[in-house]
């Protein structure tokens, strides 16, 4: 059956055009306002990220840098104790620092990346393209600094146990000179114990210390069994015994200064091709991110 089609009435007609009318208005109203107000706020928290991430960067490039400084002359083992305690602190501060700084670059990057995935935009938002480029600078400078300070803490507390060891040495060889044989192998067997585990952490490559530190940690662990086998022979009145270990443990004394000296003169070199290389790194990023 035929039916003749049916006439859009002009009040249909009318309501489609207000419709087109008001989606056309709500799509120019978000182009020309929400959109700019909403890419200007993402742009604000951006910045202000980003402000607070450069100061953090300038800050901990210098605290970095100081904390170097006093390392490098004669190497973090020559440190007093409590030039250690000071230092190991600032270390862990720097870090921690270093850490918040760099939530502080990768939070600006969230808003970058929010800012840029807005929709009906006919290009990227124009703070992004330097913004990003500082924030790269910023996170390459901070993660350096992480590893360095890192690297600072690493030392500073092998450091530590080497100072108390190289103290409680002492008290070894008092022992010895008094004959007193108990005390001695009782405390060279604790600094033994306690080299011992000093070993990997002093080859960790992230500690960035020289290996003529390891050696010398070395160097103290065979004076300390040495004074622990001299006791013992010595006490168990093993003359044949006693006189060997003590000539043994007389040129385990001469190698663990000879060791020391080597570490100690060696300092110097090794912060030059070890350790300055990774500081300017840290101040070219720092410098080229506008910190």
């Amino acid at each position: 059956m035929f039916r003749p089609a049916r006439r859009v009435s002009w009040g249909t007609r009318i309501f489609a055009l207000l419709v087109f009318l008001v989606a056309v208005g709500a799509i120019g109203a978000f182009l020309e306002v929400l959109l700019p107000q909403q890419v200007a706020k993402l742009a604000e928290m951006e910045g202000n990220e980003l402000v607070q991430a450069r100061k953090g960067t300038a800050d901990v490039n210098t605290a970095v840098a100081g904390l170097w400084a006093d390392l490098a002359p004669k190497g973090s083992m020559t440190l007093s104790a409590d030039r250690m305690t000071e230092d190991l602190a600032l270390a862990k501060r720097t870090e921690r620092s270093a850490d918040d700084a760099l939530s502080h670059v990768q939070a600006a990057e969230a808003y970058m990346a929010q800012a840029d995935g807005l929709p009906f935009q006919f290009h990227s938002p124009s703070f992004i393209a330097t913004d990003r480029a500082a924030a790269q600078h910023l996170e390459k400078a901070l993660t350096t600094s992480i590893k360095l300070s890192h690297a600072a803490t690493l030392q500073l507390t092998i450091a530590g146990h080497m100072s108390q060891n190289s103290q409680s040495l002492v008290s070894v060889n008092a022992s010895l000179n008094a004959r007193d044989w108990t005390n001695a192998a009782r405390t060279a067997s604790t600094i033994a114990t306690d080299l011992k585990s000093q070993q990997i952490p002093a080859g960790d490559p992230e500690a960035l210390l020289d290996p003529l530190w390891a050696k010398w940690v070395d160097a103290m662990l065979g004076v300390a069994i040495d004074a622990q086998q001299y006791s013992l022979a010595s006490a168990a009145n093993q003359t044949q015994q006693a006189q060997q270990a003590g000539r043994t443990l007389a040129a385990a004394r001469d190698q663990l200064a000879a060791s020391f000296a080597a570490a100690q003169n060696g300092a110097g070199a090794w912060q030059a091709k070890t350790v300055q290389p990774v500081l300017d790194s840290v101040a070219r990023e720092t410098t080229a991110s506008g910190a």
